[in-house]
């Protein structure tokens, strides 16, 4: 009791009396080490205890949670991953002892990003199969059901490619073998009766992206000015200053920190110049393109991404200095023609594996299996776990609207653990097993969980979450992981069957390039994406789903969350004047430090889904339900309705009915019909300006639309009706 007293973000207070000192992470994980301690067991125990089923000593992400985020769902307990995700960001980790974990956001400093840290710990662990409200795994597949998102997909219109089924659909998780945490190791001789243990743990990480991609050009045929043994280098190569194992004693043991710098990105140098690559030519290409104005690389058949999916391409070198592509006229023909050299950036993102040494055991349990440490991109809604989404969207959400809020393509918001995928095959030194696909799972301790079902109360004190179900799944384009093939048996040779696994070399290069994308696609659900749809000329394809708030996007004066403003009023009467989305640069956000966490990042779950349940509602009250409708329609003003808003009263009073008063949105719609035409200003190129054809003013909540017709009258409420 004393332990969950100590660990639990839920204990806060004593007596009603709010607490004035929690106890620090080393302190925390001492009285961890007692409880397993207590009453050492035997190897012979642990053997007992596994019911005969193969045991080693294998690393996992480990993090204590309240009931309520466990994988039974019966009381507070410690939930563990095989892989960990850590975030990269520009302040050391800061550490919020009420909650017992840690926040991106900076107090005081909106335009700083703290590093989001992950702990690892060492388990004596049994192989066991799936089993359903026990150990589990979280988020428990069954036969046949579609894991991510589905089969392969294409996107002709944009050249997007979801990710392929991620394991077999026809086998369930009570089918597969989990490795299940069995008894904690630490130093001493109070871990296991008769043995001295010593654990020690090593952290590998690789950042190849620059490498891939000039691998990616030599092999179609296109010299981008580099080859071995250059790009065996860094920055081709990065395997230094990514992350590292905490230091300070109050932090605990094994508290893996991704190195912070001052910025999300820096330009790369190699040997004391700027790091270039030759841009190839677009036209007619088969194997890249340019989209927007980025340069796309694109993957094989079977969605496998052997390169970085987007190249920034806009910041050409020549003898005369840097130009910046972005003050070109027609960027995209600039970046097509291609045959000039653009600056490579690098970004510290990565992926590799936490190694585990404990020679006490070598030869009573001698296997070793290492951790999958994803180092992410930051996380822009921190306090909107991927798995809340999961579970709203299989136990809350309307039938009829999953297909409006989730098309085909990209199909359910499926986060990193519930993917049944290798972990990175290429990474040499881990030893990974390509037909190991429970790498991302959630599971339980290897205990009983017959006890009483406690009340399951939402946590008051919200964390970054240092687990998988707090991360995307696969996704194109990617957000923190990203897809490629090998052959199983690699001594088999190409014609084996392939799988699929987990890589980080396949995300944009740098990762803002995907940034930028999946959010103004709207076509992604990752909770670290916020959707700018409206931020930029309409789509003829995308529209939005999760809608940013006026003040967010610099719409009532205040400055825009990422650098980059709203729409304005055009330059003749029905028209809209946008940024087109080519012109729109997150690397140059990044090396700015633009983006604006505070502004973003305190969004919750329940405000996260509020909005997009209502933006579906919205649509529906236009009659706009398929993809194309729908991007015909533009949000030009979202925000929360005040109590006082005359239009608001003469809408309640129209009808006499009352709204949420929690989450009741003000929405301006208007129709466009795709229409898009240059800005009548030559100089303002990287403008485009929208006709429109219809305005409308609603008020809603998730459950019901007021609708104000043309003729100043409110029409009947539209009510969901299933």
């Amino acid at each position: 009791m004393l332990y969950h007293a100590f660990a639990s973000p839920e204990v806060t207070t004593c007596r009603g009396n709010a607490l004035k000192s929690f106890p620090t992470p080393a302190e925390i994980e001492a009285l961890e080490n007692y409880v397993f301690g207590v009453t050492p067991p035997t190897v012979e125990d642990l053997r007992a205890r596994a019911g005969g089923a193969p045991l080693a000593v294998v690393v996992f992400a480990s993090e204590y949670r309240p009931a309520v985020e466990t994988v039974h769902r019966r009381h507070a307990d410690m939930c563990h991953s095989r892989t960990g995700v850590a975030r990269i960001g520009t302040r050391s980790e800061i550490h919020h002892p009420a909650a017992r974990g840690y926040l991106p956001t900076v107090p005081g400093d909106g335009h700083a990003i703290a590093v989001s840290p992950c702990r690892y710990a060492a388990y004596v662990a049994a192989l066991q199969v799936g089993l359903r409200d026990a150990h589990g795994p979280m988020h428990f597949l069954d036969p046949g059901k579609p894991t991510a998102a589905g089969d392969v997909r294409r996107d002709k219109s944009a050249g997007l490619r979801s990710a392929p089924s991620a394991g077999n659909r026809t086998r369930g998780d009570a089918d597969r073998r989990f490795w299940i945490p069995l008894h904690k190791l630490f130093d001493g001789n109070e871990c296991i009766a008769g043995y001295e243990i010593s654990v020690r743990l090593a952290a590998n990480h690789l950042n190849e992206k620059i490498r891939r991609a000039h691998l990616f050009f030599l092999g179609q045929g296109h010299n981008g000015g580099w080859y071995g043994p250059d790009i065996d280098k860094p920055p081709f190569v990065i395997r230094d200053g990514i992350a590292e194992f905490s230091t300070t004693t109050s932090d605990g043991s094994w508290l893996l920190k991704p190195v912070a710098r001052p910025t999300l990105i820096e330009a790369a140098e190699y040997e004391g110049k700027p790091l270039t690559y030759r841009v190839p030519r677009s036209t007619g290409a088969k194997h890249w393109r340019v989209y927007e104005s980025t340069l796309n690389l694109r993957p094989a058949e079977d969605s496998a991404r052997k390169a970085p999916e987007y190249l920034h391409a806009r910041h050409r070198l020549d003898a005369d200095g840097e130009v910046n592509l972005n003050h070109a006229t027609d960027i995209a023909k600039e970046v097509g023609k291609g045959d000039y050299w653009a600056r490579h950036y690098v970004d510290y993102t990565a992926d590799g594996w936490i190694n585990v040494e404990c020679e006490a055991l070598a030869l009573e349990i001698p296997r070793r299996l290492p951790a999958y440490s994803v180092i992410a991109s930051p996380d822009f809604f921190p306090l909107v776990r991927q798995s809340q989404l999961v579970e709203w969207t299989d136990q809350s959400a309307p039938p009829d609207l999953l297909s409006a809020v989730w098309p085909v393509n990209p199909g359910r918001p499926d986060p990193l653990s519930s993917q049944r995928l290798a972990a990175n095959l290429e990474l040499r030194g881990a030893g990974f097993d390509p037909h190991d696909d429970t790498m991302t799972a959630i599971v339980g301790p290897l205990a009983p969980t017959n006890g009483a079902q406690r009340p399951l109360r939402p946590v008051s004190h919200v964390r970054a979450s240092m687990l998988p179900d707090g991360a995307s799944g696969v996704f194109a384009p990617g957000w923190d992981v990203s897809l490629d093939s090998a052959p199983a048996d690699a001594e088999a040779g190409e014609s084996n069957e392939k799988v699929l696994f987990l890589t980080n070399y396949g995300l944009g290069s740098p990762f803002p390039e995907d940034t930028m994308l999946c959010a103004a696609l709207s076509s992604f659900w990752p909770a670290v994406a916020p959707d700018i749809t409206r931020t930029f000329a309409p789509s003829r394809k995308y529209a939005t789903a999760t809608p940013l708030p006026d003040d967010v996007i610099g719409l009532d004066g205040s400055e825009p969350w990422d650098g980059i403003r709203g729409p304005i009023k055009g330059p003749d009467p029905d028209t809209l004047d946008y940024q087109a989305l080519a012109y729109g640069d997150y690397v140059e956000a990044a090396l700015a430090a633009r983006f604006d966490l505070a502004v973003i990042g305190s969004v919750s779950a329940t405000e996260y889904i509020a909005r997009t349940l209502t933006m579906a509602m919205i649509y529906e009250a236009l009659e706009a339900t398929e993809p194309a409708q729908k991007a015909n329609w533009t949000v030009l003003s979202f925000r929360p309705a005040r109590p006082d808003d005359p239009d608001l009263k003469a809408a309640v009073a129209a009808h006499r009915r009352a709204l949420d008063q929690r989450h009741t949105y003000r929405f301006e719609m208007v129709r466009h019909d795709g229409e898009r035409r240059p800005h009548p200003d030559s100089r303002k190129f990287d403008r485009l300006i929208v006709p429109i054809k219809e305005h409308v003013l609603l008020f809603a909540d998730p459950t019901i639309v007021l609708r104000r017709g043309t003729d100043a009258t409110w029409a009947q409420p539209y009510e969901r009706r299933r």
